[in-house]
């Protein structure tokens, strides 16, 4: 066999091949490249084999005359690369130095830093998922503070994961919260005190140079001394917090667990807050935000399914409590939704945490009832139990508030291709006010429930794929506006004049595109009004 023969096959090289290859020089007749496989990324029988050579050569130069046997004089030099794992052969980027966690103090195996360094994970799928890693972590930090103690509590404790021998390590650990994702949960309790727990997980690649560093970063803290019934509240509370971070931390498909996080102890605590942001763009949940006070609870949300805002008084307008009643006003509520997300082709999944969420606050806000008083009994102008019994059942049972949802969504026929693209915006609300005039003995209640719907979107045509730049498919608006107003007038205690009035509008637009000019264009406007007496 002749040399260039031997040489264009794929052949094992033993080290001494190796050095003679290496050493070889002269006229650019031919060049090629090795690459050397770390063998521990491979199994056991690759990793016994020895590493092989890959020649490519390059075209004989026309002026230059092939020896007789068909060889160069000299070959040229071969460039060898080191591949680090076996599933980067592609690229020869060199294994990240320093794989090691290194920790601002001493873990001396403490249960937080033991389920620290377990949540990071091993591959960048754990990492991917949030609720794994956060896993614990809640009420693990929630704990250091049901200890018995006269001094305020103070934990903290930084886990970098690889280190940059380039930069400074106090650098490094105060970098680690740069692009990292966090959860901050704040309590004030009715003492005084407040209570501040973080947790930030930083899952950014190492790159050269980079100021965000990998690794999890815990604290929590108190202001002062913790009372004995607030240490047991904390520790109730955070089965609650493991709840909810393990639903909002789920890469795909996050869920809202919130209940028992809002059943909070009202007694000792007088105000709760947990909010979550994540830089990373295609993050399920960028953002969170919940407020549970006294007066009010709000929720805010936005991911890649899209915006969620909700506000709600915590308590009734009126202060009897009628369960069976606020289910079905509930019940209602949700139904109406779902008409108004099925008309406006809202994505599923939006719709999904809209209706959780909505349910949960509501029934949270229903559960501090008892604990304050409703509109009409913090006014004592008002008539007394006999208006109030006959306008309970007359008004919703909810507590007012302001609901809403927006986002994008597509469609795909049955070949799995986008057919429809759009946005909607949903909007749902209840409002009620009370006048009084003591002189007169009188009273008015006035509850007005509303909702809002806008969507558009685009259709391709005969359930095809949407090709929006071709200037050929259907596009479509809708516009809704359903209000329903409830009147209650009172005079010495008794209700003397009680109606409804619903106003509804709909409009459905439906244009037919060709070559981007609009060919057929199709109004549909509906609008209805109806008065009934409800004595």
């Amino acid at each position: 066999m002749t040399p260039i023969s031997a040489l264009r096959m794929a052949s094992p090289l033993d080290n001494a091949s190796y050095t003679r290859l290496s050493e070889r020089g002269g006229s650019a007749g031919a060049a090629g490249s090795v690459q050397l496989v770390q063998a521990g990324a491979l199994d056991k029988a690759q990793a016994q084999a020895p590493p092989t050579a890959s020649v490519v050569w390059l075209s004989q130069a026309p002026e230059r005359a092939v020896p007789a046997d068909n060889t160069y004089e000299q070959l040229q030099p071969f460039t060898v690369t080191t591949v680090s794992k076996a599933d980067t052969l592609a690229s020869a980027m060199p294994k990240p130095s320093g794989a090691e966690k290194t920790w601002a103090s001493s873990p001396a195996g403490d249960a937080i830093s033991t389920l620290m360094a377990r949540n990071y994970g091993t591959t960048p799928r754990d990492r991917d998922n949030l609720a794994n890693q956060w896993r614990g972590l809640g009420s693990a930090l929630l704990s250091k503070l049901s200890a018995a103690t006269t001094e305020p509590v103070d934990f903290r404790q930084t886990m970098l994961v690889g280190i940059d021998p380039t930069q400074s390590l106090d650098d490094q650990f105060s970098n680690l919260q740069r692009k990292a994702a966090t959860v901050t949960l704040q309590i004030k309790t009715r003492s005084g005190q407040t209570v501040d727990l973080q947790i930030a997980v930083n899952n950014q690649p190492r790159l050269p140079n980079a100021s965000a560093n990998p690794g999890i970063q815990v604290a929590v803290s108190s202001s002062g001394a913790l009372s004995d019934a607030e240490r047991q509240a904390l520790v109730t509370l955070s089965d609650g917090l493991e709840e909810a971070l393990a639903g909002l931390g789920q890469s795909e498909s996050p869920t809202m667990d919130l209940a028992g996080l809002m059943n909070y102890d009202r007694s000792v605590f007088s105000g709760l807050s947990l909010d979550i942001v994540n830089p990373t763009a295609s993050a399920a949940v960028g953002a969170f935000s919940l407020r549970l006070g006294e007066h009010e609870n709000t929720l805010a949300f936005k991911g890649t399914a899209g915006q969620i805002d909700l506000r709600l008084d915590v308590t009734p307008p009126l202060s009897a409590d009628n369960a069976q009643q606020r289910q079905a006003a509930l019940a209602q509520q949700l139904q109406l939704i779902d008409a108004a997300a099925e008309r406006g082709h809202a994505d599923a999944a939006l719709v999904d945490l809209f209706k959780s969420s909505f349910t949960q606050m509501h029934q949270a806000a229903a559960s501090s009832e008892g604990r304050a008083v409703g509109v009409l009994g913090m006014s004592p102008a008002l008539p007394g139990p006999g208006f109030t019994e006959q306008a309970q059942p007359l008004l919703s049972g909810l507590t007012d508030f302001e609901a809403s949802f927006s986002g994008d969504f597509t469609r795909n026929n049955r070949w799995n291709s986008v057919t429809e693209k759009g946005h909607v915006e949903y909007e749902i609300s209840q409002k009620t006010e009370v006048q009084t005039d003591p002189r007169k003995d009188t009273a008015s209640i006035v509850q007005e429930q509303s909702e809002q719907l806008k969507s558009q979107y685009a259709k391709a045509r005969n359930e095809g794929m949407l090709d929006i730049s071709s200037g050929n498919f259907d596009r479509y608006r809708i516009q809704d506006r359903r209000t329903v107003t409830t009147l209650l007038e009172a005079a010495k205690d008794r209700l003397t004049n009680a109606v409804q009035k619903t106003d509804q509008t709909q409009s459905h637009t439906h244009e037919t595109l060709v070559n981007n000019r609009v060919q057929e264009r199709r109004e549909t406007p509906d609008e209805q009004h109806f008065l009934k007496s409800l004595q």
